[in-house]
């Protein structure tokens, strides 16, 4: 009977295909809107936030960004301000020494902007608190051959944190350069089914047969993995999805990506703003790749 099912399943899917016509669209311009990127982790270097303006849905160029706004970064102990980069408009920077530190509530503090051009100035606000740091062991890199071509896998050796609910950022390496540099190439993980327990050899990470993840012998691979929080796995997970395509007849009902920027002034007015301030810890591990 399931069989069955199956067939009348993929009839209909064929059915709804095949009645299909170009429909064209015509969206009214919106008023831009406050878009924010902002990271701070346990790495110490320079942690820069980028400020810009949103645009219209099939709008070809790349978005303006937002110049001489104020941005603050308080961490409960001390705040302060970053700089805009010389050359690079809308981009806002920390010292080269600046580093989160675990356990720390980070407040990102946005303001001297003016997105509605009423002549009043907005502010926005962010928190974001740094998890646990993960403690990795080792990795290790097989080749696998699947569906006619070449992955290899990373797997790790470490113990899960107890006694808490713990989220994965997972990003990788080759040769010191990130082959997952692009948010639909990370991958997010829970420990919902592990919680607590030491992961041996289990795989965190696959490199694809593409020119940038290809592995040769001797390639260094590193493996990133980040605590981050719930918030920001799910906002990554929106970000993925929104990409990707959602699936038709699975996927749930579509919804704006979701953000934690919010406007706190002025009062009684907001504003719409989108992005992510994420605070997070950082831990690496490397290998060598031996060709097998």
């Amino acid at each position: 009977m399931r069989l069955y099912k199956y067939i009348y399943v993929a009839l209909a899917a064929f059915g709804f295909a095949s009645c299909t016509e170009d429909i064209n669209l015509k969206l009214d311009s919106m008023a831009p809107e406050l878009v924010v990127e902002g990271v701070v982790n346990t790495d110490t270097t320079t942690h820069t936030v980028y400020l810009k303006k949103s645009a219209d849905y099939f709008s070809n160029k790349p978005a303006d960004p937002i110049s001489d706004a104020t941005v603050t970064l308080s961490d409960g102990v001390s705040t302060i301000t970053l700089t805009e980069a010389p050359g690079k408009k809308g981009a806002y920077s920390t010292s080269a020494d600046y580093f989160g530190v675990v356990g720390r509530t980070y407040t990102l503090t946005i303001s001297n902007v003016d997105m509605n051009a009423d002549g009043v100035k907005e502010q926005f606000q962010a928190t974001s608190t740094i998890p646990t740091k993960f403690q990795v062991d080792k990795i290790s890199v097989n080749k696998e051959r699947s569906f006619g071509s070449n992955r290899w896998l990373v797997n790790v050796w470490m113990q899960d944190p107890p006694n808490e609910r713990n989220y994965y950022l997972v990003k990788a390496y080759r040769n010191d350069t990130c082959v997952t540099d692009s948010m639909q190439l990370w991958g997010i993980a829970s420990d919902e089914i592990f919680k607590g327990y030491y992961l041996d050899n289990v795989r965190m990470m696959n490199l694809e047969d593409i020119p940038s993840q290809r592995l040769r012998d001797n390639d260094k691979v590193t493996l990133e993995l980040s605590g981050i929080s719930e918030d920001y796995m799910y906002f990554i997970n929106d970000v993925i999805q929104e990409y990707w395509g959602r699936n038709p007849l699975f996927g749930g009902q579509p919804a704006n990506v979701r953000t934690n920027i919010k406007q706190i002034a002025p009062a009684g007015e907001a504003q719409n703003a989108h992005g992510f301030f994420a605070a997070y810890s950082t831990t690496r591990a490397s290998t060598v790749y031996k060709k097998e």
